[in-house]
């Protein structure tokens, strides 16, 4: 009888990639199951049609201070930062159409009293983020069982406030925020060291720095680095069971592969952990958590570009919208490159009735919408277009049809407490990814330290 593997790894992501080095740093046999042809997750990085350069599907943004592991990976392979362009002046567009142009840094012109109470809000949700009191019981449970609009309203938001809170919920979940727990919203600025570092483009924050190479770039160098053999591709699982021994797991795969180890760790996202069959089923709490946390409508539309006209105008490529279809978008140009570009999201309800547009109509909209935002005539910025590219997470199962995490409604998170299960032994199941991590949760780096404490739970437990 052929002697059980230590750990059979479900999934090649960021997270999956770094338990098994873990493991395998260790002096344990690991060997990770990939449904996909590529390493990655989401991240995944593809070739512009015109050659100049790669744009982002999935994972984009890096910073060089707080997010140490996967700043430690581009270092180590050599890979090249692009700074996040703050240059120029942010486009906002009104609920009722109108645009303007203001400094990086500052505010929409909407009156003193409004902006004092956007100004309000954004301090209220970066305090109570930032207070470890938030997060204890009683208080916990109080912000789990409502959602982070009635957070909002509750601390005095006005239709500003509100709608200026719903930019910031879209961009970062792609639901709107009366559909997400104020607990998990606030776990998530949390994660990111404050609403504030979490919204950033600037040195520190969230969307400082990009990678010339593309961020799939980190996988696949991960991928060379442990024994040849180790990362199966096209192997997706379709059921993971206890042996009869009670001690080993057998695991079987859809192009009839059957494997067995000692340990188990899930690194794909829950919504995808529906592809598989577990036997006995899943425990209790991850029952509850994949039943309940949900994607929402987020869409990648990539237009790139001749030149970057958005800068003639002196804008950086940063916007936002009260009325979409577009939620924001950023410049996610390489110059070096001539790889002009604009990334737009395309979130929550808007972003849903987009995508029922042909693909013609899907255009014209986003162009017409930025032609608005940086003020420049339709015409031009129609000359300027050389193509698009769309993710399609959304139609993709193996992400669990959606991007960029699950994220929980409101009464879920106090019941399940995922976080904690999630730490600890499922029977030998281990699960880990960027969503079941309280740093940098949606992030890359959230991904790589849930994937090393993950492998780490599961090496006490081989001892």
């Amino acid at each position: 009888m052929t002697e059980p593997i230590d750990v059979v790894v479900v999934g090649a992501g960021l997270s999956g990639l770094q338990a098994a080095l873990t493991l395998n740093e260790a002096g344990r046999s690991v060997l990770v199951l990939e449904a996909r042809d590529r390493v990655g997750g989401k991240t995944y990085s593809v070739q512009r049609p015109d050659g100049k350069g790669v744009q982002e599907m999935g994972a984009a943004w890096l910073n060089d201070s707080s997010q140490s592991m996967v700043w430690s990976y581009c270092q180590k392979f050599g890979l090249t930062p692009v700074v996040q362009n703050i240059q120029g002046l942010v486009a906002s567009e009104d609920d009722d159409g109108d645009c303007q142009l203001f400094p990086f840094g500052g505010m929409p012109e909407f009156g003193k009293g409004v902006l004092d109470n956007i100004t309000a809000l954004r301090d209220y949700v970066e305090t109570a983020s930032l207070d470890p009191k938030t997060f204890e019981h009683p208080r916990r449970a109080e912000l789990d069982n409502i959602s982070f609009e009635k957070f909002c309203k509750d601390a005095g938001a006005g239709t500003k406030a509100l709608q200026t809170a719903r930019v910031w919920c879209r961009g970062t979940t792609g639901q709107d925020p009366g559909d997400v727990s104020a607990l998990a919203y606030l776990e998530v600025c949390r994660g990111a060291s404050g609403l504030i570092k979490l919204r950033y483009d600037g040195k520190d924050g969230a969307q400082n720095l990009r990678l010339r190479e593309g961020t799939q770039a980190i996988s696949i160098n991960m991928a060379k680095l442990p024994p040849a053999g180790t990362i199966k591709l096209s192997t997706p699982v379709t059921s993971i069971s206890t042996a009869p021994e009670k001690d080993t797991f057998s695991i079987t795969t859809s192009n009839g592969l059957p494997f067995t180890a000692r340990k188990v760790i899930v690194s794909i996202p829950s919504p995808a952990y529906k592809n598989i069959t577990f036997d006995p089923p899943l425990p209790a709490p991850y029952q509850h958590h994949v039943s309940n946390v949900r994607y929402g409508c987020f869409v990648k539309y990539i237009c790139t570009f001749k030149t970057p006209f958005w800068r003639r105008k002196g804008a950086c490529g940063l916007t936002q919208s009260f009325r979409g279809p577009m939620n924001h978008c950023r410049d996610t140009s390489v110059d070096q490159d001539g790889n002009y570009a604009l990334t737009c999201f395309l979130c929550s309800g808007p972003g849903r009735e987009w995508l029922a547009l042909g693909a013609e109509h899907r255009k014209e909209a986003v162009l017409r919408q930025l032609s608005s935002l940086f003020e420049t005539s339709f015409e031009e910025v129609v000359g300027e277009f050389s193509d698009s590219l769309t993710s399609e997470w959304m139609d993709d199962p193996w992400a669990g049809w959606g991007c960029p995490f699950a994220i929980a409604p409101p009464g879920v998170m106090d019941a399940e407490r995922i976080l904690e299960v999630a730490a600890g032994d499922a029977g030998g199941l281990y699960f880990v990814g960027t969503e079941l991590t309280d740093e940098w949760r949606g992030y890359m780096e959230g991904a790589l330290r849930s994937g090393k404490k993950g492998a780490e739970v599961v090496l006490h437990s081989l001892r």
